[in-house]
């Protein structure tokens, strides 16, 4: 079982690790995308940094509610990244720019794959490390 958990911290922080590569190569072409406090290309890097932060986490935090951390992390990501396709979020009012661009390419799919993959693994990840006590009385 050891075995099994330190594979999927492993599968989880690569996870995060591929997002925060996809948000970072396209984070330039977004910056001309402009609300009044950040651009959307800054959005992506601060996803992206938030991203390593969570890989770091995983592979260092050997606790069970860190899984729950990594998977409400890309949880959000994967959220915005699938509404964006089909809905413009207006973010305006939050200083933030509008959010839409309803395109599928190959790097959007490879965030999607990715948060995808990360979700899954964190959630696996915190009922496996759970404490027995926890688990026998839900």
């Amino acid at each position: 079982m050891k075995i099994f958990i330190i594979a999927a911290r492993i599968w989880i922080a690569l996870a995060l690790l591929v997002n925060a590569y996809v948000h970072f190569v396209l984070a330039t072409p977004f910056d001309a995308i402009v609300g009044s406090l950040v651009s959307q290309g800054a959005l992506f890097r601060i996803q992206g940094v938030v991203n390593i932060l969570a890989a770091v986490l995983i592979l260092a935090v050997h606790r069970w509610w860190i899984g729950l951390v990594a998977a409400a992390i890309a949880a959000g990501g994967l959220v915005l990244l699938v509404a964006s396709v089909y809905v413009p979020l207006d973010l305006s009012a939050l200083g933030l720019p509008v959010i839409y661009e309803p395109v599928w390419y190959l790097d959007k799919v490879v965030a999607v794959f990715a948060q995808g993959f990360a979700v899954i693994g964190g959630l696996v990840l915190a009922m496996l490390t759970r404490p027995r006590k926890a688990r026998k009385h839900n």
